[in-house]
C-alpha cells in the first residue's frame, strides 16, 4: 500500500505542478479535453444526470438543453479535480485574486464578534474552495484569526493511502477534515469547547438514507436531507450561514455568495424546529440551482431514497 501511495502521490504532485505552471488558457484546454474523455467513458454519470433533469424539469428544458447542462457538469467536475491537484503549487495571492465576495459580512460579522457558526454549502460551482477561499478571506480581514478553528466534513475511503491524499489537499489552508462517519459526536465535542470559536463547512445536498436524515421537499419532490447543521444550530444557538461559490465560463474568476444567515428555532417541538431549519437549507440550495442549473452537480442520485426507479431506466444519447 505504501508503494501505491508514493506512486499515486508522485503522479499527483507532478501533474499538479505542471497544471499550476501552465497558462490558464492551456489549463482550460485540458479541462475540456478530459471532460470530453470522461463523457465517452463514464456513461453512468450521464444517465444519472439526465434522469435527474428529466425528473425535476420535465419538458421545461429541451433534450438538447439538458444535454448541454450535463456536458457542463462534466467540465465542472474535471475542473474541481484538476484545480485540487494544482492548488498546492499556485501562488496564493494570484489564486485569491480570482475570488469576488458578495455579502461577506453575513459571515464576517459573526467572526468579528467571536461567535461560532455552521457553514452550509452544496456541490455547486467550485465547492471545494469553501475550505480555501473563506479561510484566506477571514485571515485577511478578521483580527486574531489564530483564535478561530475551521473544520470541514468529508467522506473518507476504506483505503488509508487514498485518505492521506484527500486530507493533504483538503487541509492546505488550515481547515481540519472530519470524516462523515461519526461526525456528529465529534462536532458536539468541538462546539461544546469554551476555548474554541468554530466554523464548520458542511455540504448538505446529497442523498442519504432515511434513517440518517429527514424528509424535505426539494424541487417539489420528496428527498432526504442531513440534519447535522440544524441540530448544531438548535443545540448551541448558533447561526447557519449558507455559502455557494460559482465560477465564470472558463474558470478564471469565482464569486463567493454569502447568503442570509438563519438559525433553528428552539421551541418545545424539537422535531418541528429541526424540520423547518433543514427545509430552509434545502430551499436556499434549490433557489441557487434554479438561477444557474449548469453549476450544480447533477451526477448525484439525489432522489434515490424515495424514487429509486428513476435511475433504473435506460437512456440513449
Amino acid at each position: 500500500m505504501k508503494i501505491i501511495y508514493f506512486f499515486l502521490n508522485g503522479w499527483i504532485v507532478f501533474l499538479g505542478f505542471v497544471f499550476a505552471k501552465m497558462p490558464h488558457i492551456l489549463f482550460y484546454f485540458f479541462v475540456c479535453f478530459f471532460a470530453f474523455l470522461m463523457r465517452l467513458i463514464d456513461k453512468r454519470r450521464f444517465y444519472d444526470a439526465m434522469a435527474n433533469l428529466d425528473f425535476v424539469y420535465g419538458d421545461h428544458y429541451s433534450k438538447e438543453e439538458k444535454i448541454a447542462i450535463v456536458r457542463q457538469c462534466y467540465k465542472n467536475f474535471v475542473f474541481v479535480l484538476l484545480e485540487s491537484m494544482r492548488l498546492p503549487y499556485i501562488n496564493q495571492k494570484k489564486y485569491f485574486d480570482r475570488f469576488e465576495f458578495e455579502n461577506e459580512n453575513n459571515l464576517l460579522d459573526f467572526l468579528r464578534e467571536k461567535k461560532s457558526v455552521v457553514l452550509v454549502s452544496a456541490h455547486y460551482g467550485y465547492w471545494e474552495s469553501l475550505g480555501s477561499a473563506m479561510p484566506l478571506r477571514v485571515q485577511k480581514v478578521v483580527q486574531n484569526y489564530e483564535e478561530y478553528s475551521f473544520f470541514s466534513l468529508g467522506r473518507l475511503t476504506d483505503f488509508d493511502f487514498i485518505n492521506q491524499l484527500i486530507i493533504k489537499r483538503r487541509e492546505i489552508f488550515g481547515v481540519k477534515l472530519i470524516d462523515k462517519k461519526g461526525a456528529f459526536k465529534k462536532l458536539i465535542k468541538i462546539y461544546s469547547s469554551k476555548d474554541m470559536i468554530v466554523g464548520t463547512g458542511i455540504l448538505v445536498d446529497q442523498n442519504i438514507s432515511k434513517a440518517e436524515g429527514i424528509e424535505v421537499q426539494f424541487f417539489g419532490k420528496r428527498a432526504t436531507h442531513t440534519t447535522i447543521a440544524s441540530l448544531l444550530s438548535r443545540r448551541f444557538d448558533i447561526f447557519i450561514v449558507p455559502i455557494l461559490i460559482d465560477f465564470n465560463k472558463d474558470y478564471s474568476k469565482y464569486i463567493v455568495r454569502v447568503l442570509e444567515p438563519f438559525k433553528a428555532m428552539h421551541t418545545q417541538d424539537m422535531q418541528k424546529d429541526i424540520l423547518e431549519c433543514t427545509q430552509r437549507q434545502a430551499d436556499v440550495i434549490e433557489n441557487m440551482i434554479k438561477k444557474n442549473p449548469s453549476s450544480w452537480f447533477w451526477f448525484h442520485k439525489r432522489w434515490k431514497s424515495f424514487y429509486p426507479e428513476i435511475y433504473q431506466k435506460k437512456i440513449t444519447r
